[in-house]
This record gives structure tokens, C-alpha cells and sequence, in this order.
């Protein structure tokens, strides 16, 4: 019975061939619920590119810092320094965009828990080559360094976009309720990337889960039984895809304008108001604002929108609410003391402003975060909600690899 129900997991990731949904009340016990904590774990080093590229840059502020004057202070910043958040926008959505594409298209060809234990190796190895770096001086060749970190962002990133088609064609073969853990993994993603050592450790771990739970756990592999029984998956046709794009374009859209929104508005040039006055203004102001308070009220927000949802709500209007967001919010952080500055004036100067602002866009964007999500789950049928998901992803990295190159322009802006 064991190896009858082992899965193979040989999986297609662009598929219209779909098996029957196995029925829970046959499904053995989640025992200490071990598949529900891999998924939250998951979900914690899914975004952990993204996360601890954005959060480590009192690092990386230093490390191209102009070692003449060996000054910090962000009227004096480097080019390198001005522009790296933006740079490391651009090669984390094309790096995104390019192996989502290679991913549904060559992923079917081996198997879900290979590709989970492989991709996790691969970052962690990654991972530990970037922490090394902590401890070397780059001083001296701070522009192979900056071209080195570009090519290691390149290569986790790209590991990243196929681990995320792996983790969605995962979980929905499983309950509705496995994707909370995942989602409130992503959101604590960016509280966990305080320190580097303990992302390394996250990945671990996490590795260590998935090589236990994929291979010997009966609740994953009774789930995971969907594509034991469909080995033979056949394509995905072009009028498919549009079908279910037609389904599920509401939350694509949502989806982007947040990721658009996140990716051009530049926290991570705020400084506070009373910068070399105190350890609090240099030192913890950033990544406390920032970092710690935006990533508690993003997982706020999506806890609310887990919870509290308008039923019947049409896809226009969630979308006409993500668009109304963004055309607040992104002004709104522009208009903060982010520094360098030379063409717009600094509207909200104070500290207390600028919070406003962060517990704002974080808690609505959380919200919307968490509610397109959901809603995709909500439009189409069980047995669509693989091919939903991958369209989904697909799109997004696509629209979000176009406008990538909008977060140079706003800080050219400033």
C-alpha cells in the first residue's frame, strides 16, 4: 500500500488533463502537522530574494559607500549606492520572467520533490556564499562586487520563479486551507531577514523538512496522489490558457499593481529626519520604518484579508480598489525624505509621516496580497486550479519584467 501511494510526482506544470480530486475524508492525519508547518516554511524562504536584497541595505549602503571619504550620509551616496535597489529590481523580475517560462515548460520533466530538494540546495549554497562576503573587504573592486552580487541575484532568483511553480502545483492538490501557512510564511519572510546567517539557516531547514515530508509523510503523499494517477499530461492549449485567463484576469491584475507599486515606490532611500543626530536616526530608523514595521503590517494585512473579505465582490471593483492604492501610495512614499534628491521636493519631511505612510501601504497592500490570492481559488474549478495558478504566475512575471525598469525611473525621478 506504501509504494502504491509513494508519489512519483512526474508532474506536468502546463497540463489540461485533469485527475479527479481525492476525496479528504479518505486522507490520512496530518500528523503534528507537518505538512501544514513545510508549507509555512514554505512560504518563509520563497521570498527570501526579494526580501533580504530590500532589507539588508544598511549592507549594501556600505559596501559601495565611496571609501574616499569613507561617508555614509545619504546626501553624499554614490551612483552605485543610488542605484542599487533598482538594479537589483530589474534582475530579479527578468531573471523571474525568463525561468517562470522555462519552468512551465520544462519542469514536467522531473519531479515535484526533486525540484523542491535540488532548487533548496542550489540557495542555500547560494545563500552561504553571500554571507561569506560579509567578512571579505571589497573595497577595492566595489564594481565586480556590485556585478557579482547582480549575477548571484540572477542565479537564486531564477531558482526562486521555478520553486514557486513547484510550491503552487503543490498545494493545490491540497486543501483550501494549506495555502494559509505558505501565505503567512511569505509575510514573516521579511522579518526572519534581520540577519543573513539566519537565512541560511531558514533554507536549511526547510531543506531538511521537504527531503523528510516528500519522501515518507502519508498525508503528502496521499494529496500528491493526482499526479501518480496522470502521469501522461498533455499541454496546455493557447485557447485553454485564455479560457482561464478570462477566469481569473481580476486577480493577475491585483497582483501586479501591487508588485508594480512595491517595486517603484523607494523606501529604501528614506532616511529619517533627524539623520546623524542619534544611534536611533542612523542606525535603526531604516531598518526598524522600513523593514520591520512594513513586514508586520503586510502580514497584518493579509491575516484581515484571510479573515474579513466583501462576499460577491466583483473582480472590477478589487481591481479598481488594488489601482486606487496604487496611485495613493506610490506618491505618497515619493513625496517622503528618500535621499539623493534633485528635481522633487520633500512634502512629508517628518518621521511621523512617513510611518503614517508605511502602516498605510503596508497593511493595504497586505490585504490585497492575500485577497488575489484567495479570489483565484474562488474562480475556478478544482481541477483548473493548477493550470489557474501557472497562467497566473506566468502573466505576473511577465507585466512585472516589462515594467521592471520603472523603479530606475523613480529614482531618477526624485
Amino acid at each position: 500500500m506504501a509504494n502504491e501511494m509513494k508519489a512519483k510526482s512526474q508532474v506536468s506544470l502546463i497540463s489540461s488533463s485533469h485527475p479527479e480530486k481525492i476525496q479528504e475524508a479518505d486522507a490520512p492525519e496530518d500528523k503534528f502537522y507537518v505538512v501544514y508547518i513545510v508549507f509555512f516554511f514554505m512560504g518563509l524562504v520563497h521570498l527570501l530574494p526579494w526580501s533580504f536584497f530590500n532589507t539588508a541595505n544598511g549592507y549594501w549602503m556600505y559596501k559601495f559607500r565611496n571609501t574616499t571619504t569613507n561617508d555614509t550620509h545619504s546626501k553624499f551616496r554614490t551612483t552605485l549606492q543610488a542605484e542599487f535597489n533598482a538594479s537589483i529590481m530589474i534582475t530579479l523580475q527578468v531573471s523571474q520572467v525568463a525561468f517562470l517560462i522555462i519552468g512551465l515548460l520544462y519542469g514536467r520533466f522531473i519531479s515535484v520533490r526533486v525540484r523542491f530538494i535540488g532548487i533548496l540546495s542550489i540557495v542555500l549554497i547560494l545563500f552561504v556564499t553571500l554571507t561569506a562576503f560579509v567578512k571579505i573587504d571589497t573595497d577595492s573592486w566595489q564594481e565586480g562586487f556590485f556585478a557579482m552580487v547582480m549575477i548571484l541575484t540572477f542565479g537564486i532568483n531564477s531558482m526562486n520563479s521555478v520553486f514557486t511553480i513547484t510550491l503552487y502545483t503543490a498545494i493545490s492538490n491540497f486543501p483550501h486551507h494549506y495555502l494559509a501557512p505558505y501565505l503567512a510564511g511569505t509575510g514573516i519572510s521579511t522579518i526572519f531577514t534581520a540577519l543573513l546567517q539566519i537565512l541560511s539557516l531558514a533554507t536549511g531547514f526547510t531543506l531538511i523538512l521537504v527531503v523528510i515530508t516528500t519522501g515518507r509523510n502519508q498525508f503528502y503523499l496521499y494529496y500528491m496522489q493526482n499526479y501518480t494517477k496522470n502521469q501522461e499530461e498533455k499541454h496546455m492549449s493557447f485557447q485553454e490558457g485564455i479560457r482561464l485567463f478570462k477566469k481569473v484576469w481580476s486577480p493577475i491584475a491585483m497582483m501586479g499593481l501591487f508588485v508594480i507599486t512595491s517595486s517603484m515606490s523607494p523606501t529604501t532611500l528614506v532616511v529619517s529626519e533627524g539623520e546623524q543626530n542619534g544611534v536611533w536616526n542612523d542606525k535603526y530608523f531604516v531598518p526598524v520604518i522600513t523593514f520591520l514595521l512594513y513586514a508586520v503590517c503586510e502580514l497584518l494585512g493579509q491575516i484581515l484579508g484571510f479573515r474579513f473579505a466583501p462576499k460577491n465582490l466583483p473582480g472590477i471593483v478589487w481591481v479598481l480598489i488594488a489601482f486606487v492604492r496604487m496611485v495613493v501610495i506610490f506618491p505618497l512614499f515619493m513625496l517622503c525624505n528618500a535621499q539623493p534628491r534633485h528635481h522633487l521636493p520633500v512634502v512629508l519631511p517628518h518621521d511621523y509621516q512617513y510611518i503614517l505612510v508605511v502602516i498605510s501601504g503596508a497593511i493595504s497592500g497586505g490585504y490585497i496580497l492575500s485577497r488575489s490570492t484567495y479570489i483565484t481559488a474562488s474562480l475556478v474549478k478544482p481541477e483548473e486550479l493548477k493550470d489557474a495558478y501557472h497562467v497566473q504566475m506566468l502573466l505576473i512575471g511577465v507585466e512585472t519584467g516589462i515594467l521592471s525598469f520603472l523603479s530606475i525611473v523613480a529614482v531618477d525621478l526624485l
